[in-house]
């Protein structure tokens, strides 16, 4: 039995990026956010899954939870090396390129050998568009079963890998996430890597005093009562001075900043990544957090808080399309960490240019892949037709209504028909009802960061539509309304004629909403994710590589400018269905390799220069 499908262009089996503009796809995953948000706070199942691990024993919590006293490389604690992906299981062709990386036996990156890790970190949405079974299964589970098939050779080596869950993960309300993942059975593989983890969130000590830190933040809710009790068990058990790096699922600093950011999104912050590092700097002395990652947000940026050495990573590029940098305005955020006002800064390995910050893509490139959305109608066509389409089909039809469905018997010239039409919807009190309703759908709904911005170019972009809308409906309707002198049929004919070029007038909605997109983003970065989202970016991915020794911390943040296409992979005719080998991928790059480089030099973190957190 062939273990993996050898067709690569079968869509079912090896799924394309995710089209977020899909009606279907929108359905389905408003089906999942509106309960998963509304009632995950009642129905916590963390609490549930917490209350079934009876057996958690504070006193033998580090031997029974946390890898033991020795690390999970006990027989050699000179380095300790750590993958670290996050925002997987979209399209193949991404999700592979990282996959095929994390999963071999060393990699060359800009001369530089890296060995495969002992330990894979996911730090968030392994799965889109939502936590079903099939999506699982096909987007996530298949492609680092490929990279790192599973095997029974008794050479072969079986790395843990911890997974904390993002938005999407939840919104089955984390279901399918436990039960693949959190079972804590022996025999729960992805792919070679072996999954043991009990819970949604856990706490792995690397050796030499290390620790990996990943905590559950379910939908922004605060960290639930059995969560923090966990952290503070092994806190209190851990030797003094440990060096910890905490995994959020977001990267909350970015929205802290104190005196601009709201309210909510401070509190973001405090409830969720400094509420678990005082956990660290209460419970442990001399504890030190060199490093917090998070991904959430698809791209890379490295920020250091001036006062404590901390490094605060997001690297959301394990395959999902990509976000904007250039939305991210600010070098420099301030925030309260350590109980004290601290400058977070990007980082920068010389201060000569943009090439060199630690922002990736750079805000140069970023805001040019915005001009992307012209294409928003070829791209997003079943939008156009499907939702622009009959709400422009529906809004001309009410206001023809009005006026008996037409202009004259259609013995007029054109020109004329289509004047006294367009003077005739205009002054229509169902005109205004339109205007109204479709301003406050798309003013609500536009992400747009100045309030005042937020008039003018929500009002702006909803003037377009209702122009499309004024101007197709009197076109079109001057243009069919001979249709309605037929005899028997006519008026049939003449609503169909009527629905199907109101329809088509949608792809000139695609248009406008596209222009709308492109210049938000271009202009002042707003709109980041439905700009970026409707374009299914693949490229620009990446994942780091962490070396782990006695007193430093090595970071290698690894990119894909250009990740493979579907053409560019081939079946491996050396791969063994029967008795394969996990060092033999059962998909290979036709060229070789992937074209991987480092994102910035390698980031090197003295633990002597970090300064221990002061706890509450």
């Amino acid at each position: 039995m062939k273990l993996f499908k050898q067709n690569l262009f079968d869509s079912n089996e090896y799924r394309y990026m995710v089209r977020w503009f899909s009606p279907l796809v929108l359905l389905k995953t408003l089906e999942k956010v509106l309960p998963s948000t509304f009632f995950a706070r009642y129905a916590d199942r963390r609490l549930v899954h917490a209350a079934l691990d009876s057996r958690l024993n504070e006193e033998n919590i580090i031997e029974e939870r946390c890898g033991g006293e020795g690390g999970i490389r006990p027989d050699d604690k000179s380095e300790v090396w750590v993958d670290y992906v996050a925002d997987l299981g979209d399209g193949f062709d991404s999700t592979y390129a990282v996959a095929y990386l994390v999963g071999r036996k060393s990699i060359e990156v800009d001369g530089v050998i890296l060995p495969r890790a002992d330990c894979l970190v996911m730090g968030g949405d392994q799965v889109y568009p939502d936590a079903s079974r099939d999506d699982y299964r096909k987007r996530m589970q298949r492609p680092y079963r490929a990279a790192f098939p599973r095997t029974e050779r008794p050479d072969a080596i079986h790395p843990p890998v911890f997974l904390i869950p993002g938005n999407h993960d939840w919104y089955d309300g984390l279901t399918l996430f436990l039960a693949m993942f959190c079972n804590g059975r022996e025999d729960n593989y992805l792919g070679s890597w072996r999954a043991s983890q009990r819970r949604s969130y856990f706490a792995v000590h690397l050796g030499m005093n290390w620790w990996l830190w990943g905590f559950d933040s379910q939908l922004d809710e605060d960290i639930d009562t059995p969560q923090s009790d966990y952290f503070h068990a092994v806190a209190r058990k851990m030797k003094p001075n440990a060096k910890v790096i905490i995994c959020a699922s977001v990267p909350t600093w970015l929205g802290a900043s104190l005196g601009e950011a709201s309210r909510e999104s401070q509190d973001r912050f405090y409830k969720g990544v400094d509420f678990v590092a005082n956990i660290v700097c209460k419970e442990c002395e001399g504890a030190k957090i060199p490093l917090v990652l998070s991904g959430d947000l698809h791209h890379y940026t490295r920020y250091v808080a001036k006062e404590t050495g901390t490094h605060f990573i997001t690297a959301g590029g394990g395959g999902a399309f990509l976000h904007p940098t250039h939305f991210l305005v600010k070098n420099e955020i301030r925030i309260k960490w350590s109980r004290t006002e601290q400058s977070l800064e990007i980082g920068q390995d010389q201060p000569d240019g943009e090439s060199k910050k630690s922002i990736y893509p750079t805000r140069t490139v970023s805001r040019k892949l915005a001009w992307g959305n012209l294409k928003f109608s070829f791209t997003n066509w079943d939008f156009c037709v499907l939702v622009l389409g009959p709400l422009y089909s529906l809004c001309g039809v009410l206001m023809l209504a009005w006026n008996g469905y037409g202009q004259g018997d259609g013995t007029s010239s054109f020109s004329t028909r289509f004047w006294e039409q367009l003077v005739t919807l205009a002054s229509t009190p169902m005109f205004m009802v339109v205007v109204f309703v479709l301003w406050l759908l798309l003013f609500k709904t536009a992400d747009i960061a100045s309030q005042g911005r937020k008039y003018i170019v929500g009002t702006l972009h909803s003037m377009a539509h209702i122009a499309v809308i004024l101007f197709g409906t009197a076109f079109v309707s001057a243009s069919v309304v001979n249709l309605k002198s037929i005899p028997v049929f006519g008026d049939d004919l003449y609503f169909f004629a009527l629905l199907l070029g109101m329809v088509l007038i949608g792809f000139g909605g695609g248009f406008i909403w596209g222009s709308y997109l492109a210049l938000a983003s271009y202009c002042w970065g707003d709109e980041p994710n439905s700009a970026f989202s409707a374009m299914r970016l693949d490229n620009f991915r990446h994942f780091l590589r962490l070396k782990v020794e006695k007193d430093q911390l090595t970071i290698y943040p690894v990119g894909i400018d250009d990740a493979p296409k579907r053409s560019d992979w081939e079946m491996n005719e050396n791969f063994d269905d029967d008795n394969p080998h996990q060092d033999t991928p059962a998909i290979l790059p036709k060229s070789g390799h992937v074209r991987q480089r480092m994102i910035e030099a390698p980031i090197v973190i003295d633990c002597a220069n970090i300064k221990p957190l002061l706890p509450l």
